[in-house]
């Protein structure tokens, strides 16, 4: 049986996971005879050389691309604008290609899934949306006789680290954050992933799995979690829930409304259970009704797992000598919520002096709740707002003389 030559575009964390997994040499892939010929690397060094030395390193990853021994192209090197060049040169010299790049893959995926089928490749990148947990698999695979109704979950494992160490250690946002970085679950400049972009890139992606539809970046609602605190943790505490990280695609009316933000999870939910640096995902269904899976969503072998997951399915479709069939194939045009059709009932946080209280109550109108004052910040969980309703309260309390809105967490049903 032939070799299956595969080019490793990238030797960092996840790829050199990958290198491990092969070399342990579990029956299943032994059977598939899998060896990683050559990898890209950014620099070159006796140390690193005699580490991989049954691998070719190079710092030329076109090269490989290029290479008409390589049959498949693992990217796990990060990074768009000097990647998707090297994707694109790899599909048009008809290689197989496995990604972890969700930056990359929420923009150009549809793109590049099209030239994919012009050149008779797979394309697969189950490891770019929640590391260990197989979700697109399952999205492209379980669903085929369903119809999804929504997808939701903790998908960055930063936020819900940093969210829980304020929780169960009492921590400031600032101590959570600099635990998360000195661990690794965080980067020095973690603003993809406390603002929420690392959420809605691989919100995009789930989008295209569950619904066929290739929404954009502005049209998530999205909100970080820098500016939350103790006060909204007790509040929250005390109406029965806690406040989790979600990225949520639901389908409503026929329109598909993105969200990526804290919400207000009932405490008896399955995902108010997942913490830490766990990922979670909830598929609800007309058939199923409500699935949910969870695990690690980064880390080198988790990760890598998933890219091992992948080439299982490339390299059995080469052994069978047939065209891998297409990660998805679900395609629907694009009807995408606007601000008047998320709504959702909102816990406000509003900093204001006790002579505003009057002035506020009517700029928030009918709520289900009495307000909770924590540190002088006033919370009340209020009636099923949309977004632009939220902005106009927003506009009304900010015009209070002494009053400041400080945000509007969405609570999740």
């Amino acid at each position: 049986m032939s070799q299956i030559n595969i080019g490793l575009l990238g030797l960092g964390t996840v790829g050199n996971g990958v290198v491990n997994i092969l070399r342990a040499n579990r029956p299943q892939l032994a059977a598939l005879n899998l060896k990683i010929t050559r990898a890209a690397v950014r620099n070159l060094y006796p140390k690193r050389e005699a580490l991989y030395a049954d691998i070719a390193l190079t710092t030329d990853p076109a090269s490989i691309v290029a290479d008409p021994d390589i049959d498949i192209v693992v990217e796990v090197m990060g990074g768009v604008k000097d990647t998707y060049p090297l994707l694109v040169a790899a599909l048009k010299h008809g290689k197989h290609v496995i990604s972890a790049n969700k930056d990359l893959l929420s923009e150009y995926g549809p793109a590049l899934t099209d030239l994919a089928r012009a050149n008779h490749v797979g394309l697969y990148y189950e490891a770019a949306v929640t590391g260990a947990i197989p979700i697109l698999h399952t999205l492209s695979q379980s669903y085929a006789g369903d119809t999804i109704t929504r997808v939701a979950g903790i998908v960055n494992g930063t936020s819900n680290y940093i969210l829980t160490q304020m929780v169960r250690e009492g921590r400031t946002y600032e101590a959570a954050l600099k635990s998360a970085q000195e661990l690794g679950f965080a980067e020095a400049n973690p603003k993809n992933d406390i603002e929420g972009f690392d959420a809605c890139y691989k919100l995009l992606i789930l989008s295209r799995f569950a619904f066929g539809m290739t929404p954009k970046l502005t049209d998530i609602d999205r909100q970080g979690i820098t500016d939350l605190t103790a006060g909204d943790f007790k509040a929250a505490r005390t109406l029965g829930y806690v406040i989790k990280p979600l990225a949520v695609a639901a389908m409503q009316e026929g329109k598909l409304v993105l969200t990526v933000s804290p919400q207000l999870v009932a405490s008896s939910h399955p995902l108010a259970s997942i913490i830490y640096e766990n990922n979670a995902v909830l598929v609800d269904s007309l058939n199923t009704k409500e699935i949910m899976m969870s695990g690690p969503g980064a880390g080198s072998l988790p990760t890598a797992n998933s890219v091992i997951a992948d080439l299982n399915t490339i390299a059995s479709a080469i052994r069978d000598n047939r065209e891998p069939a297409p990660f998805t194939s679900l395609r629907a045009e694009t009807v995408v919520a606007n601000g008047n059709d998320r709504r959702a009932a909102r816990l406000v946080a509003v900093r204001r002096p006790e002579s505003a209280a009057d002035a506020v109550r009517t700029a928030i109108g009918t709520t289900y709740t009495k307000p909770l004052t924590e540190n002088g910040v006033s919370y009340v969980l209020t009636k099923t707002l949309s977004c632009d309703q939220v902005e106009d309260v927003k506009a009304k309390i900010n015009a209070i003389d002494g009053a400041e809105f400080l945000h509007a967490l969405p609570v999740f049903e």
